[in-house]
C-alpha cells in the first residue's frame, strides 16, 4: 500500500531557480492521489536533518528529499534507524542519487512517490557529514571547492568543467595517505595523489566511476590515482564518460573495496575534501565505517 502522510523537505533555491511554485505543485498532484505532504523549506545548509527529527515522533509514512543531492544526504541521515520510506525528487545539478535508481526524469520521481518498490540505500559518515555518493580528496575536491557559484548555477556541469581545466592545468599531484580496514576486515595503508570513494556506481551525473560499487551493501570502492602525469589525469577523465570504466585501466589508477578509510595529507599542507559534490572541511578525513540503511522507493 502507498504511503498516505508524509513531509516534504526542499531546497528553495536549488539547481538553477526558486523551486517553491514547482514543489507546491507536486504537493498538490500527490494529495489528488492521497498522499499528503506537510512542505519543509530548508533556509540554510545542514538544516533538513532537524526538520526532520522534529517531525519523526507524527509517523510518517515516507520523507521526499526534493533537492540536490546535499538534502537528499541530509535527509537521508535522518532516517537512518527509522522504518520510514525515502523518497526524492532531484531538483539540483547533477542528482547523482535520482541518476542512480532511475529517478532523473520528473515522471519517475514522481510515481515513486506512489511505489511500493524499494530499495536499500547505505549511509555513510564522512568528514562530520552524511555520505551517500562517495568523498573526494585532492583534484575533484579542490575543482568543487573552486568553482564560482555563479557559473555553477547559470551553467550546470559546463560551468564546473571550465573551473576542472583551469585545476588540471597547476595540479601538483601532492602525496596522499590511505589508511583503513578493507573488505576483509584487514587494515591496509596506501599512498596517492588524488583519492576518490563510491558508494554508488555513477559520479558527477551519469558517469560511472566503479561499476562495482553496490549503494545498498557495507562496502566502498576506494579509487586511487597514484601517477604524479597531467596527462594521466586527463585519460581518467576523459575515459569516465563512456561509462565503460576505462578510467580504471589508466595507469596509476587501482580499486579497492573497504569498509572505512581516512587520508591525510602528506605535502606539508591540508588538501580540500568533497562530500557528494560538497565542499567539505580539509584532511584529515575519515570516512566509515556505514551508519545504517534507509529505504528509498524506486519506480
Amino acid at each position: 500500500m502507498s504511503p498516505r502522510r508524509g513531509l516534504l523537505v526542499y531546497n528553495p533555491v536549488a539547481g538553477r531557480g526558486n523551486r517553491r511554485a514547482a514543489v507546491e505543485a507536486l504537493a498538490g498532484r500527490a494529495a489528488s492521489r492521497g498522499l499528503a505532504l506537510e512542505l519543509l523549506p530548508t533556509t540554510r545548509a545542514g538544516e533538513a536533518p532537524d526538520l526532520v527529527a522534529a517531525r519523526l515522533g507524527d509517523r510518517p509514512d515516507v520523507v521526499v528529499a526534493a533537492g540536490g543531492d546535499g538534502t537528499v544526504g541530509e535527509v537521508a541521515g535522518a532516517l537512518v534507524g527509522t522504518a520510514v520510506f525515502l523518497a526524492v525528487v532531484p531538483l539540483g545539478t547533477t542528482n547523482v542519487v535520482a541518476r542512480e535508481f532511475g529517478l532523473a526524469g520528473a515522471e519517475a520521481a514522481e510515481a515513486a512517490l506512489h511505489s511500493e518498490r524499494s530499495a536499500p540505500l547505505t549511509v555513510w559518515p564522512a568528514g562530520g557529514r552524511t555520505s551517500l555518493i562517495g568523498t573526494g580528496v585532492g583534484f575533484d575536491a579542490r575543482v568543487m571547492g573552486n568553482t564560482v557559484p555563479v557559473l555553477k548555477r547559470l551553467f550546470g556541469r559546463a560551468g564546473i568543467g571550465w573551473t576542472a581545466t583551469l585545476e588540471w592545468l597547476k595540479y601538483e599531484f601532492p602525496p596522499i595517505e590511505v589508511t583503513g580496514t578493507d573488505a576483509a576486515g584487514r587494515s591496509f595503508r596506501r599512498e596517492a595523489t588524488f583519492v576518490l570513494s563510491a558508494n554508488t556506481r555513477r559520479y558527477g551525473g551519469d558517469s560511472i566511476l566503479s561499476p562495482d560499487a553496490d549503494p545498498g551493501d557495507d562496502l566502498l570502492d576506494l579509487v586511487l590515482f597514484t601517477s604524479h602525469s597531467t596527462l594521466d589525469l586527463l585519460r581518467f577523465y576523459r575515459l569516465l564518460p563512456r561509462g565503460r570504466a576505462e578510467q580504471l585501466r589508466v595507469r596509476g589508477v587501482d580499486r579497492l573495496p573497504v569498509r572505512s578509510f581516512s587520508a591525510r595529507s602528506l605535502a606539508g599542507y591540508e588538501l580540500e575534501v568533497q562530500v557528494d559534490g560538497d565542499a567539505a572541511p580539509r584532511t584529515p578525513v575519515t570516512v566509515g565505517p556505514a551508519l545504517g540503511h534507509v529505504r528509498l522507493l524506486v519506480p
